[in-house]
């Protein structure tokens, strides 16, 4: 298992989550490497998230930034030894202001009202988490905590010309893959995601 380069300077690596898997990214940048969740629990973070960190020549005090995307367990749950291991990383986990010149934070709201993603403007790709759901993935159906501000969400996205590509955490259903590429393939993942709100029972 190790960080597999998606895009640009944009890693992911696939941390074992029940009977899925949960994502972790990394965004390398000579300004600060910056990691995107840090999966369930410390076992991840020794087990997984370190060694694969250590195969792309990088020590977990390499690790400028933290972002989590929601505070849910499978994104945020290795946090605690991220900080026994690097006390000095800054942890972002709302929305700030653009950072390293050309990372935006998002805001999802719609999932967890907390939810944010990452846009990586030299690439046009966002990290959206779990701020996505399609029609969910396994057994976690898609799961929304505030159906307008979704709505809302799926809107924002489609509206930002910006996005031509979109990384999710999981491999979503009806897609059953962990990302999109290119706007057209982006503007049927949103019509997807709304579509099949409009006929679940929210």
């Amino acid at each position: 298992m190790s960080f597999e380069k998606v895009i640009g300077d944009i890693y992911r690596l696939k941390v074992p989550f029940d009977t899925l898997y949960t994502s972790v990214f990394l965004i390398k940048k000579r300004q600060g490497n910056v990691l995107i969740d840090c999966a369930s629990n410390a076992s991840d973070v020794d087990e997984y998230i370190v060694p694969s960190l250590w195969n792309l020549g990088l020590r977990v005090t390499d690790i400028q930034y933290l972002i989590l995307t929601h505070k849910h367990g499978d994104h945020a749950g290795g946090k605690e030894r991220i900080l026994e291991l690097c006390p000095d990383i800054k942890i972002i986990s709302g929305v700030v202001e653009k950072f390293l010149n050309d990372l935006t934070m998002y805001e999802l709201k719609g999932h967890t009202l907390d939810c944010i993603g990452v846009l990586d403007e030299r690439t046009k790709t966002l990290i959206s988490g779990d701020g996505l759901q399609g029609a969910g993935v396994g057994k976690y159906r898609c799961s929304l905590a505030n159906k307008d501000e979704y709505i809302k969400t799926i809107e924002k996205i489609r509206q930002d010309k910006r996005i031509e590509n979109i990384l999710f955490s999981h491999a979503y259903e009806p897609w059953n893959k962990d990302g999109v590429f290119g706007r057209e393939e982006v503007e049927k993942a949103l019509k997807d995601c709304k579509n099949y709100i409009k006929g679940a029972n929210y």
